[in-house]
């Protein structure tokens, strides 16, 4: 509720009609500065590095890329509809000599391509974010970090929260701005066939997932039994929970991590001294 609230006083101070709150548009998303500090939260949360290739959803000023390539000497792209916005940036970046570094499109992000990024960022809107959503989950690459200013996804809960002063923000009550994380996961939904290597042999399995962003549910099929697990996904990597009690009474869970790749998964647990390998193929989604 503070969080609606402000979003409606905040389009009140900027003249926008509460009729905003309808789906969004890139020409529609209004122009706000971030806070200097807020800028450098949401390149820390994000791990900002040398390999990174930042894009800047409504880059407004050009400031996230220039600070990305400034201080952490990541390359970036900016993509703004406000065609004086642009020019602003090209200028802000020479200015601060990191033009071989950053680029800046007059494109709508809504066409853009933006599948090459390591980070995306946004200050956007929130309905704009939830029609931005499919094209991150489905587009960009698992291991994708993705960071905005003050507004969410949904029902896609971030990987990371944090709330962070902002005496300068020029909008909204209180004075302070929440910056969230996600990192893109990879997609494992659906069957996979494979083995189960143990102390015992090898055994055949057919492992069933279902996903729910980044949190997902396994049914691992063996010859007699049927092991069940949870697990989180972060990037291509899932940390897996099987309950084996069905097969060995008394068990504790075994604790898999898995890596995600070309259709193929592949991971260990231990148990004591005792190794566990899974592996396994991607039968259909």
């Amino acid at each position: 509720m503070i969080i609606l609230l402000q979003m409606i006083l905040g389009f009140l101070l900027l003249g926008i009609p509460l009729g905003g709150l309808a789906p969004a548009h890139a020409d529609e998303v209004p122009y706000i500065q971030t806070p200097t500090n807020v800028v450098d939260a949401m390149l820390a949360i994000a791990e900002v590095g040398p390999q990174d290739y930042v894009i800047d959803l409504g880059s407004g000023d050009g400031r996230i890329v220039i600070a990305a390539a400034k201080r952490y000497q990541a390359r970036g792209l900016g993509i703004d509809l406000d065609n004086w916005l642009i020019a602003e940036s090209r200028a802000n970046a020479a200015r601060e000599g990191v033009s071989s570094k950053v680029e800046f499109l007059h494109q709508d992000i809504f066409l853009a391509d933006f599948r090459a990024a390591t980070v995306v960022t946004m200050y956007l809107l929130p309905e704009v974010n939830l029609e931005l959503r499919p094209r991150i989950l489905f587009e960009l690459r698992p291991g994708t970090r993705v960071v905005s200013h003050d507004w969410d996804m949904g029902d896609w809960e971030p990987d990371r929260r944090l709330v962070v002063e902002a005496p300068d923000k020029p909008v909204g009550p209180e004075k302070e701005s929440t910056v969230y994380l996600w990192i893109v996961p990879t997609r494992v939904a659906g069957y996979w066939r494979g083995v189960l290597a143990g102390p015992g042999g090898e055994e055949s399995v057919v492992i069933e997932f279902t996903q729910r962003f980044q949190k997902a549910t396994a049914n691992v099929w063996l010859r007699r039994w049927v092991l069940t697990g949870s697990g989180s996904i972060r990037g291509d990597s899932i940390s897996l929970s099987l309950q084996r009690s069905s097969w060995m009474p008394g068990s504790k869970p075994l604790s898999f991590t898995l890596r995600v790749a070309d259709g193929r998964l592949e991971g260990e647990a231990l148990d004591g001294e005792q190794r566990y390998v899974l592996r396994a193929t991607r039968l259909v989604d």
